[in-house]
């Protein structure tokens, strides 16, 4: 009664240790970056063309290798898999890949490429960096509401304004969002929803001016600054704990270099 469950254990933790391996873990890294170019060949190629057919199958192989991987990844994890960010996005996009082809849900089945995400993974300091951006967002909540409140303040007094004078672009809240959102993130080298309305009423600079020195020089710089400031300070974090680690086993070998050579003290014999 005892033995099957010690059997699969065994087995689990053999299965365990194969997925973590330097070959598997390569293994399935050029898998990953051959589907992603497959998809691309496929995605070239005309449906009758007559390598189309013997592609698929190939596609299929690919992705019964990285169903296989979510498995191990599953199987070796458990619970755990769900803590990792990178773990639930691999089994995820996997799980899409399997969506069946019908109609609209088919669109799914081409989400597989993100997979090639997964590669990043591979290198440590990329991961590093990726994890620091993600986790850097938060800071710059109050710099994006304070561009999110300037940005539609103008977009209203835009709509007010030039409604009449140039209705294409500034009809309605939503078109003039666009176009001014346009011509913000191009730093104002985009001049088509403003020309028009300055030739029309030459005053029109006295609020376009404002804008972009406002949001695309003022606050979408402060933005960025935002994003790289609190994105190094992670990485200097990251680093600093990673250097302790270091400094803490060179420590420990030391502790241990010292205990080795250090003279063992004579027995004290009694009278």
């Amino acid at each position: 009664m005892t033995r099957k469950p010690h059997f699969l254990a065994a087995l689990q933790i053999r299965l365990g240790a194969f997925h973590r391996s330097a070959f598997w873990r390569w293994a399935t890294g050029v898998v990953i970056l051959g589907n992603a170019a497959l998809l691309g060949v496929l995605t070239v190629l005309p449906e009758e063309a007559p390598e189309t057919a013997w592609l698929f199958r190939i596609n299929d192989a690919l992705l019964a290798w990285l169903v296989i991987d979510v498995a191990l990844l599953v199987l070796d994890k458990g619970r755990r898999v769900w803590r990792n960010g990178w773990d639930v996005f691999d089994l995820t996009v996997t799980l899409l890949s399997l969506v069946p082809a019908i109609d609209a849900l088919s669109a799914l089945r081409v989400l597989r490429v993100l997979r090639v995400l997964r590669l990043l993974s591979f290198i440590p300091d990329v991961r590093v960096t990726i994890e620091a951006l993600f986790g850097a967002l938060h800071n710059m909540a109050a710099a994006f509401l304070v561009l999110a409140v300037v940005f539609y303040c103008f977009t209203i007094i835009a709509t007010n304004l030039f409604r009449t004078i140039d209705p294409v672009h500034y009809g309605s809240l939503a078109t003039s969002a666009i176009y001014l959102y346009a011509t913000m993130a191009s730093f104002g080298s985009n001049l088509e929803a403003v020309l028009p309305v300055v030739r029309e009423a030459p005053w029109a600079w006295l609020i376009f001016a404002p804008f972009l020195m406002l949001a695309s020089f003022g606050l979408l710089n402060l933005f960025i600054a935002v994003l790289v400031t609190a994105l190094r300070e992670r990485l200097d974090r990251k680093t600093m704990l990673r250097e302790r680690q270091r400094f803490d086993r060179l420590e420990a070998k030391v502790d241990q270099l010292l205990a080795a050579l250090a003279p063992e003290k004579p027995e004290e014999t009694q009278d």
